[in-house]
């Protein structure tokens, strides 16, 4: 509907089409007609304050404070804010409540995360890893001191971070084993994954000869091996195989090469038997 204080959708579309308006073609008339005046409100007001006349000197940088000085007020608040920000209200290792006795670290980005102090110290001990455990920032020997410091204030017995940190070549050959028994567990979770695939296979035959030739001697080389160096691990281990054996409860694994008893036969021949002497150095 025209009337005397809008005029036609067309002389509208003209209107935005010379001004340089953009997606305005699926616009209703009475969004365009509004669209339309508040962009020649802004032009109006643009053009009043490039014909005022520019102040010199001392105004000219008063103006310049004025105009910026919110700007100056909402980086400083906003800086307050991160300092302040605490982002766990539960002990990052354990996933417990925070305890009376915590060690606040500060990360770069300003966030603080708060931990238990004796978790940390145990966890640091534990695994020889003088980093923050979420972010793996590496702790200076400052930062060390600190968490050395809370814990003795808090009246905890353990060791010494510091110490530690000072005779990591004890650390290094600790985590130089964990990475071998790591890669022998992922070996021989392979040699696991290979016998699953035979049960599942129809050919028996060529199934029965692939495991006794190739796939257990291999397995009971590499679990061995594990068992040695880590015989609570490699039952830990040993558990999780006979479960990827059987399957999830909703989708159990199909024997269609008849071998699945056989395999677990096996297995458990494996679990019990005595392991070679070898170790990981």
């Amino acid at each position: 509907m025209e009337t005397r204080s809008c005029p036609s959708m067309n002389e509208l579309r003209g209107v935005a089409r010379v001004m340089g308006m953009k997606y305005f073609r699926h616009l209703s008339k009475p969004e365009l007609y509004q669209a339309l005046q508040r962009q020649l409100h802004h032009a109006e007001r643009a053009q009043a304050r490039a014909e005022e006349p520019k102040s010199k000197g001392k105004g000219k940088k008063g103006q310049g404070i004025r105009r910026f000085w919110w700007r100056k007020a909402k980086k400083q608040n906003k800086k307050a804010k991160e300092e302040a920000q605490v982002v766990n209200t539960v002990d990052p290792i354990m996933f417990t409540e925070l305890g009376p006795h915590t060690f606040r670290f500060v990360r770069p980005n300003g966030t603080v995360v708060l931990y238990n102090v004796d978790t940390l110290v145990q966890y640091i001990l534990a695994t020889g890893d003088f980093s923050e455990p979420e972010t793996r920032l590496a702790f200076s020997e400052d930062i060390l001191k600190e968490i050395d410091s809370t814990a003795k204030a808090a009246g905890f017995k353990c060791g010494s971070v510091l110490e530690a940190f000072q005779q990591k070549a004890k650390f290094d050959q600790m985590k130089i084993k964990r990475d071998g028994l790591l890669g022998l567990e992922r070996c021989a979770g392979e040699v696991v994954t290979e016998m699953l695939h035979i049960i599942e296979d129809e050919d028996s035959e060529e199934g029965e000869m692939r495991l006794v030739m190739e796939v257990f001697p291999s397995f009971a080389d590499l679990f061995g091996q594990l068992k040695s160096n880590d015989p609570e691990y490699a039952s830990q281990c040993h558990k999780h195989y006979i479960e990827y054996l059987h399957g999830p409860p909703n989708r159990p694994t199909v024997d269609e090469s008849g071998l699945f008893e056989v395999v677990l036969e096996f297995m458990k021949q494996t679990a019990k038997s005595a392991a070679p002497g070898y170790s990981i150095h």
